[in-house]
């Protein structure tokens, strides 16, 4: 037992020091000498090992930086580094049918429209030009009003809005000013965005945080008063909302607001209807978009907040053919669920108030919606609805 001990001591010394000759007694000064050459290597390991630490750390921390520091060193990065594109691509098939009854006598008549469309093609580029501004493009084609080219349809540089700026900015070009949510899970446009979606070039101001946004801004507008200057900027809108971030309420998700334009006939379906106008009759948007777990709720109500005289709008007309006051109103209210991650099936009901037959007075629908492949969605919708 002595002998075995005796030789796997001399072979754990003989791998710390080296070869070495059974029976030759080692001196101390060889100790000494082999146990800093060792320390030599131990230190030799262990720097290395801090550098390559710091690198990765180093190496995570560019990963993990937050948008508001991305550009603190500049020159470090590519340009195409700074440019995210995204956009959609939508072919639709569309089958309408239309039942009108004849007043008085009752028969109705029935016709059918069927078609195929390259329905929507966007190309969004954002830009981080630097620390504190970006830039934002959309190209837009759409078949039925393009006529086979694209157009940009938003441009907008923005300036702040991050920590630095205290959550503060400014943004300008042109855009969808923010009147409404205008949310929808279905594929047409909701009738709140058919009635009252506006699109100038504006410049606004803002505040966005984590829980709460406000915004308000100016465009010129294409209807002025009648005998008004031109000239002058006359367009005002102002949005407020608030709004949880992602896991702070256990799962629930909530936006709610409350927005505002001071002339409704600049939206772009109502200015296509517009004789003159005397004065400009402005507009209130009251919206709520709720998520948790599987479900989805959206509510929305757009009114304007006085009429428009007899013979301003070309739409309002009575069952007698004269010219008519009218004061629209458009609401829609959807709930959708989702009982796999690849299936979802919203419902909707919504309707118009005192739009004379331009659009349904009462509408219903329901949306088959399925995730093919990522980023692949494929949707059947029904609609019904019913005119003046």
């Amino acid at each position: 037992m002595k002998a075995c001990i005796a030789a796997l001591v001399a072979v754990f010394v003989s791998g710390f020091f080296g070869p070495m000759v059974f029976g030759q007694e080692i001196t101390k000064d060889e100790i000494a000498k082999e146990l800093k050459s060792l320390k030599a290597r131990i230190n030799k390991l262990e720097q290395e090992v801090t550098r390559k630490d710091k690198e990765i750390e180093g190496l995570k921390a560019k990963v993990e930086k937050p948008p508001e520091t991305a550009f603190a060193e500049e020159g470090q990065e590519k340009w195409t580094d700074r440019i995210t594109f995204s956009g959609a691509i939508e072919v639709e098939y569309g089958s309408e049918k239309h039942k009108v009854k004849e007043p008085g006598t009752g028969k109705s008549t029935s016709t059918r429209d069927d078609d195929i469309t390259l329905s929507t093609v966007e190309l969004h580029a954002d830009a981080q030009i630097n620390k504190y501004t970006k830039g934002h493009v959309v190209f837009l084609y759409e078949e039925d009003e393009d006529e086979d080219r694209a157009r940009i349809d938003e441009g907008t540089i923005r300036l702040g809005g991050i920590k630095q700026t205290h959550n503060l900015y400014f943004q300008a070009g042109k855009y969808y000013p923010h009147f409404g949510e205008l949310n929808s899970w279905f594929i047409s446009d909701p009738l709140t965005c058919q009635v009252f979606k506006i699109q100038e070039s504006a410049a606004e101001v803002g505040y966005d945080a984590e829980w709460f946004s406000f915004a308000a801004g100016m465009f010129h507008g294409d209807l002025q008063k009648k005998g008004e200057d031109e000239s002058r900027i006359k367009g005002f809108f102002a949005d407020a909302n608030v709004h949880n971030q992602e896991d702070t309420l256990g799962g629930f998700s909530l936006l709610a607001g409350v927005s505002y334009l001071n002339n409704v006939a600049d939206t772009d379906t109502l200015q296509d209807e517009v004789n003159q106008i005397r004065d400009y009759v402005g507009g209130v948007a009251l919206y709520l978009v709720a998520e948790y777990n599987n479900f989805s709720f959206g509510a929305e109500y757009i009114t304007a907040m006085d009429d428009f005289h007899a013979g301003e709008m070309r739409y309002a007309v009575d069952r007698n053919g004269n010219p008519a006051e009218t004061k629209p109103v458009a609401w829609n209210v959807e709930l959708a669920y989702r009982p796999m991650d690849r299936l979802q099936l919203p419902v909707k009901y919504e309707g118009t108030k005192d739009i004379f037959g331009l659009f349904p007075e009462r509408q219903y629908g329901v949306v088959v919606s399925y995730d093919l492949f990522e980023s692949t969605t494929i949707s059947a919708e029904y609609l019904h609805g019913e005119y003046e």
